[in-house]
């Protein structure tokens, strides 16, 4: 769900707005899709082995 929202901030600062706003939403998708990624990976690693 929340790489779908990623993307969706992306686009809409792509397409939608202009000036600080589109920066602004690019920053959130950017950062959001980085969270989400890094912690797939990290539950991957978590759940294969275990703590």
């Amino acid at each position: 769900m929340s790489f779908i929202v990623a993307i969706l901030l992306l686009l809409s600062g792509m397409l939608l707005f202009d000036g600080p706003m589109a920066g602004v939403l690019g920053l959130w998708g950017l950062s959001l899709l980085g969270v989400t990624v890094v912690g797939v990976f990290a539950y991957r690693l978590w759940y294969q082995y275990g703590s």
